[in-house]
């Protein structure tokens, strides 16, 4: 016995052994996190800033972090070491989280009674590979607006934060491509320079445009040779199509459209209405892009509108001049906080997004594709159709009343379609410029040969770094940047993350209403039914032994 005993432990040792018995497999890592450890190329070290003398909750929470990283040390093949660390006692530590920008957690723990004691929490995890690291806000996207932190549903959330962070700082070998649509006025790449800074660890971008004769050339002129031989098919992982100000040609569209039927996606951040508010008002003028014909046989149908939204971020306005003008921020409906999103893995995580002069989508059915709302404005939003006149000071003073909003909200502003589309040049010929392919016919597919995936975000400035992002309270952050790469990632079929995103735990909360009725009863369950047992087993132990010992004497 005792042999058998050394030798389990001695199993135990060199084995990570561990049996899952849940019905959702709550406990087993998914095949995405695997495939991204299994990709790792060097060494991970972890720091999880969760120490401390916490409340039961808390600990429940750090230990679901513990139990993730040690099941993900066992299955790495690289060296993975994780600790946890109390910043509490490291003074220099709480200064450099005061550098960052980081804010505590303030938590209230109950001592009595009538006594509580106030703990700060710093919810963070430091993730480093080689000579980068990326921090983790543990529970970023389940923090309410009265200050209340969902823990259980932030515990679901463990696994993909760490492996989005493994994704991060890992560096792979080869990178997808990335087409940065150009030629119609879109946003350069230095406009966007987060947006770049965060693709560029995951993707290679290139510039492109639809020009001698090829689909989605890259516009630079030198190749190296391992991307000319990526370029000799559809090489692209998604072309990403950012904020276009001209009409594009029936020749482009050709391309765009061919390019979705082999199996392409596309991202648009297209808005309708073209605004310069640089004298405080303006008259909006509607883009003329060419792009009805396309959309609609996709199952678009664009609103030609501006969404107006309560839920709003704030504009900046001079209030009054003093040695210079004094400037103050004020809610301006024309930005849009967008809060409501579907479950989908595309906006898993995702606090709220800010949309600025933005529109609104319908989509149609369409036989094949399958459509997905990504966003929609809140219940206090209404579309307003055609040309407008907007005054920031007259909108301010004299904002519109609260009914008239009413009833009228929830304006889809994101859109994913996805399945095998049909060619909008079905009822006409191809485009037969000069440097169009000969015969125009020998590559053209009239409906699609593998599914594509399309998403429309309303907002052509949606990429953009804004000068003023919205001075909303710290408990509204705006996740534009990581909706975005949500986006791609999944376009681009990043089947780590995505499936990982994806994954769903069901949660068995018990009902606060039934247990604030029920308190007295359920303390009197869990404290009255464990001493009636004690007292039970006893007094019947009690009568067996004087039975059993009284008839021997007899």
């Amino acid at each position: 016995m005792a042999l058998t005993l050394i030798l389990l432990y001695l199993v135990g040792q060199r084995y990570f052994i561990r049996i899952d018995l849940t019905s959702d497999k709550k406990y087993t890592l998914s095949t995405g996190t695997k495939d991204l450890l299994y990709r790792l190329p060097q060494a991970v070290y972890i720091t999880v800033y969760l120490e401390g003398d916490f409340p039961y909750p808390i600990q429940r929470f750090k230990r679901a972090i513990e139990t993730t990283l040690a099941e993900l040390r066992a299955l790495a093949p690289k060296p993975f070491h994780y600790e946890f660390v109390n910043p509490s006692q490291y003074p220099e530590l709480l200064k450099k989280f005061k550098q960052m920008g980081v804010q505590p957690v303030p938590i209230n723990v109950r001592i009595s009674q009538t006594e509580t004691r106030k703990q700060y929490m710093y919810p963070l995890l430091l993730a480093r590979c080689g000579g980068d690291d990326i921090w983790i806000d543990l529970i970023k996207g389940h923090m309410r607006p009265s200050g209340e932190v969902d823990l259980l549903e932030a515990e679901q959330e463990v696994e993909y934060k760490i492996a989005s962070a493994l994704r991060q700082i890992a560096v792979f070998d080869e990178k997808p491509l990335l087409g940065i649509l150009e030629g119609h006025g879109e946003y350069s790449l230095k406009e966007m320079p987060q947006l770049v800074a965060e693709l560029s660890r995951f993707y290679r971008l290139l510039p492109v445009r639809v020009r001698e004769g090829q689909a989605l050339v890259p516009a630079k002129a030198y190749l190296p040779d391992s991307l000319r031989k990526k370029l000799k098919g559809e090489g692209y992982a998604a072309i990403l199509v950012i904020g276009p100000d001209s009409a594009f040609t029936e020749r482009e569209k050709y391309e765009l459209e061919q390019y979705l039927f082999r199996g392409g996606r596309i991202l648009w951040l297209v808005d309708q209405h073209r605004i310069n508010l640089s004298e405080g008002s303006a008259l909006t003028q509607l883009r003329e892009l060419g792009l009805d014909d396309l959309f609609f046989r996709w199952g678009w149908r664009p609103g030609y509108d501006l969404v107006q939204d309560l839920s709003c971020g704030f504009i900046e306005v001079i209030q009054s001049y003093y040695n210079g003008p004094v400037w103050q921020a004020e809610k301006w409906i024309y930005y849009p906080l967008v809060y409501l999103f579907p479950s989908h893995p595309v906006t898993r995580t995702i606090d709220a997004v800010l949309y600025r002069y933005a529109g609104s989508v319908d989509t149609l059915p369409r036989s094949g594709v399958k459509h997905t709302i990504l966003a929609v404005s809140s219940p206090l939003s209404r579309s307003v159709k055609g040309t407008q006149i907007i005054d920031v000071n007259l909108t301010i003073r004299t904002p519109p009343s609260v009914e008239s909003f009413r009833g009228k909200g929830f304006r889809p502003m994101a859109v994913l379609s996805e399945g095998r589309f049909e060619s909008v040049f079905q009822e006409r010929e191809a485009p037969t410029d000069k440097y169009a392919p000969t015969p125009p016919t020998a590559r053209y597919l009239p409906a699609s040969a593998l599914p594509g995936k399309v998403l429309w975000i309303t907002d052509g400035e949606f990429a953009l770094p804004a000068e003023v992002r919205g001075r909303a309270a710290d408990y509204v952050p705006l996740d534009n940047l990581t909706f975005l790469l949500n986006c791609i990632d999944y376009l681009t079929g990043e089947i780590s993350l995505t499936q990982v995103r994806s994954r769903r735990v069901q949660l068995r909360k018990l009902r606060p209403d039934l247990l604030r009725s029920h308190t007295l009863a359920i303390q009197a369950f869990n404290l009255g039914l464990p001493l009636v047992v004690m007292i039970g087993t006893g007094v019947g132990l009690y009568l067996w032994r004087r039975r059993t010992y009284r008839r021997k004497l007899l």
